[in-house]
């Protein structure tokens, strides 16, 4: 049909037509009123030896049950046949009622298709007519075969046609240059290449002094020439060459002493790439035999032929680099695999056994046993030369020293180890310092607030301001440290969950209300209606970006204040920090954002710091998708924008306000709640007796988690403040030991509230997955633990009273 492309025969088959004809000739003498055809299946395609059209033929799938089965198929009457007789060519035109299809079997045992007959009349079996039929397919496949062989044996020798001009043509574009010079480097002789790189024009240069053709050269590469006279090949992968035209190239050099007769240097070779293009080639195939050898040393490259019919192990180019004695070689000679290490030969077998039978490019990396007892990394490769039956002739390979690689490897392996194991000491250390900094801090913070709930004068209650505030600094260059080795390890996760904005940015600004006042800085803060609203995001991270901005502005601000402004543009939304502090000059602005980096030393001994606070807020911006930048002037203060793609969820919810340091309603009881506290160390106790006492609670303490359970068991608590590690057994499995006793039990869930260091937002999921209902950092915040408090007791009578509500419905039922 025009326009319609015919599907390609089988490699060999759409040459036999002739035969195909004449076998379509005898099925038809010897069945009488039939059709004959081979039918082809190829890649999903099926295809009909004298079918012009290109359609597929609609006998193809009994053609394919024929292949898959390897047996002749005869079918006596189609149309009483339960296989055929719904078949398309059976219930209508051609109305085939006989068939008959042999398989076409190849030498290699494949069954392409099959030798096939059809006619309109039923046909009984007969076996002479289905083994002449047999014959018939078995005819097309011993002609299929022929073909193949001459179709291969032509293509070797096409392929090894195209190798042969490939080859020419690299060595006719080889793009090394090369100069031969005496002991006092005058020019013996020098490559056309080599002339022309160094535009010397048509000029003479035999005998000429290098130092006389290049007098610039003379100081830089006179040392270097005399200590490759002394025996020292010297390589230079980038020398910077000024040519006579003011061009300059850049020149890859290598230097080898070559030696008379007497075994006596008689000067150098020099040989130079051009890399300032990346062009492709070999040396010129003029060069003698001995350049090429002198080449190939100075690469460190051994290229060898094994002549399969004379049993012959042919070397070109020495072999020096590989084997220190002709032991080593002639051990090679006599057996190819003898050379390769015990630890790499099963590994290198098996990949010439996949290059032999799958095809698989043969680049082994092993190591040659010398007979001086080192080892030499080698990387090899090899190619086949057939003759025109396809059997191999000569196999060339070619071996390059790798060991200087492989040392780098294994150097590379082993500092990232190092590295690794210092990264997890670190990490360790960090951890540990963290717990140890935080337990006196707790003591410190904690003692300071239970004080300031009692009764003090002005001047008390001064100085544990003074106290509570070089803490609070302390904490926070602390947290500022460990925020920026876990950023740096790759190991800070955000937190994915709804937060409410503007509560997340009052959280922020509270923090520095008392610092503003003191300072007598105004602090607003400018929420544009389209801003407000929950956001889905790490609340912690977005409040500790404006604190660290909030923060920085404050310590430079003398007099004015800071502005808080939040907006959205478009999918992302905007904080924007302003103060009216001392400002930075704009070519300083950028290494603000570097670790330990302030505007100038001077900076730091007048307002302290540590000089991390912004390059944290920008990988924390980093992290979550955007970006931090400043824009200042000297004196006129400073702006600092974020731009966060955080997405927008819904409207903020309506809030119910507590008037600042009103006692929660739940302490009103304080005095007979009944708490159990698990905490190791002894300061850290105190300082929960301390705060408890505050609001009227004598907490019962023990000392590790195991303790905890036992107590537990032994009396009734309205609730368990748990330290998360601890002797013997810690916080988390102590309060699964505990839930799985009381689902045992059937009894009532007491809240279990987790005091931690590490309140990382994975950390905290595993206190929840161990059965806790909340969490209070360290150093422990005295308004945070009474929430805590007040919370679980609350979610505890909630239950409480479902729980009465449901019993008292069930029992008037």
């Amino acid at each position: 049909m025009a326009g319609e492309l015919r599907p390609r025969a089988p490699n060999g088959l759409e040459q036999s037509g002739p035969v195909f004809d004449r076998a379509r000739r005898l099925a038809r003498t010897l069945f009488e009123d039939v059709e004959a055809s081979v039918v082809l299946l190829s890649d999903g395609d099926a295809w009909r030896s004298h079918d012009p059209t290109g359609k597929a033929p609609k006998d193809a799938p009994v053609a394919r049950m024929v292949v898959d089965s390897g047996k002749l198929l005869w079918v006596a009457d189609a149309s009483q046949d339960d296989r055929f007789r719904h078949r398309p060519n059976v219930t209508g035109s051609p109305h085939v009622r006989f068939y008959a299809a042999a398989p076409i079997q190849l030498e290699d045992g494949s069954i392409p298709g099959v030798f096939a007959v059809a006619g309109q009349t039923a046909k009984p079996f007969d076996e002479a007519l289905a083994e002449r039929l047999q014959d018939l397919a078995d005819f097309v496949a011993d002609e299929w075969s022929r073909i193949q062989s001459r179709n291969a044996r032509e293509a070797a020798r096409r392929e090894s046609d195209v190798a042969q001009r490939m080859v020419a043509m690299i060595i006719e574009t080889a793009p090394l240059s090369l100069l031969m010079t005496d002991l006092e480097m005058r020019i013996l002789s020098a490559s056309p290449r080599w002339i022309e790189s160094r535009q010397l024009g048509d000029g003479e240069v035999i005998g000429h002094s290098l130092y006389e053709l290049f007098p610039s050269t003379y100081e830089k590469w006179r040392p270097v020439y005399d200590r490759c006279l002394g025996g020292e090949p010297i390589q230079a992968d980038r020398v910077e060459f000024h040519r006579p035209d003011g061009s300059v190239i850049w020149l890859q050099v290598e230097l080898t002493p070559w030696r008379d007769s007497a075994g006596e240097i008689g000067g150098l070779i020099i040989s130079s790439h051009d890399v300032t293009r990346m062009v492709e080639g070999l040396e010129r195939a003029e060069r003698s035999e001995e350049r090429l050898r002198v080449a190939m040393e100075t690469a460190d490259i051994h290229v060898w032929e094994l002549d399969f019919r004379r049993h012959e192990l042919i070397n070109i180019g020495a072999p020096a680099n590989f084997y220190t004695d002709e032991q080593t070689y002639e051990r090679l000679a006599r057996d190819i695999w003898s050379s390769i290490d015990e630890r790499d030969l099963p590994r290198v077998k098996e990949e010439w056994r996949r290059h032999e039978q799958e095809g698989v490019p043969y680049r082994p990396e092993y190591r040659v046993h010398r007979s001086d007892d080192k080892d030499v990394w080698v990387q090899g490769a090899v190619r086949y030369l057939t003759d025109d039956e396809g059997q191999p002739l000569r196999m060339i390979g070619a071996l390059q020293n790798i060991t200087d690689r492989k040392a780098a490897e294994l150097a590379l392996v082993q500092a990232k180890e190092e590295a690794e194991s210092a990264t997890r000491a670190k990490s360790a250390f960090l951890a540990t310092m963290s717990h140890e900094i935080r337990t006196p801090l707790n003591g410190v913070l904690g003692m300071a607030q239970a004080m300031a709930m009692g009764t003090l004068e002005d001047e008390q209650h001064q100085r544990l301001d003074v106290i509570r505030q070089s803490g609070e600094s302390l904490l926070a260059i602390l947290n500022d440290v460990l925020d920026l080795s876990k950023i740096e390890a790759g190991k800070l996760e955000l937190e994915r969950a709804e937060f409410d904005l503007e509560e997340t940015v009052q959280g922020a600004l509270s923090a520095f209300a008392a610092t503003a006042q003191a300072k007598g800085l105004t602090l607003t803060l400018n929420i544009q209606p389209a801003a407000r609203g929950v956001y889905i995001g790490d609340s912690v991270r977005v409040r500790q970006i404006l604190y660290n901005l909030i923060s920085n502005g404050l310590k430079f601000t003398g007099k004015g204040g800071i502005k808080v402004t939040l907006s959205r543009r478009g999918r992302r939304l905007r904080l924007q920090v302003a103060d009216t502090g001392i400002g930075v000059a704009p070519e300083k602005l950028t290494g603000l954002f570097q670790k330990f980096e302030q505007a100038d030393a001077s900076t730091t001994r007048r307002y302290g710091g540590t000089g991390l606070g912004l390059s944290i807020c920008r990988d924390l911006a980093a992290l979550m998708g955007g970006e931090i930048r400043a824009e200042s002037s000297p004196g006129e203060g400073a702006t600092f924008t974020v731009d966060l793609p955080l997405e927008r969820v819904a409207d903020s919810p309506e809030r119910t306000l507590r008037v600042t340091g009103e006692r929660p309603a739940v302490m009103d009881e304080a005095a007979a709640i009944r708490v159990l506290a698990a905490e190791d160390n002894g300061m850290n106790q105190l300082v929960l007796r301390t705060l408890l006492a505050q609001v009227g609670i004598e907490p019962t303490i023990v000392g590790n988690g195991r303790e905890a359970v036992e107590a537990w068991a032994s009396e009734p608590w309205d609730m368990i403040l748990m330290d998360v590690q601890m002797p013997e057994v810690d916080g988390p499995t102590a309060t699964g030991m505990i839930r799985a006793r009381e689902r045992a039990a059937g009894l009532a869930r007491t809240p279990i509230i987790a005091l931690t260091a590490n309140a990382m937002a994975h950390q905290v999921a595993e206190y929840a997955d161990a059965g806790m209902d909340g969490f209070v950092a360290k150093p422990i915040e005295a308004a945070r633990l009474f929430e805590a408090i007040e919370f679980a007791l609350e979610t505890r009578r909630k239950a409480v009273v479902e729980a009465a509500t449901a019993t008292a419905a069930t029992a008037a039922a």
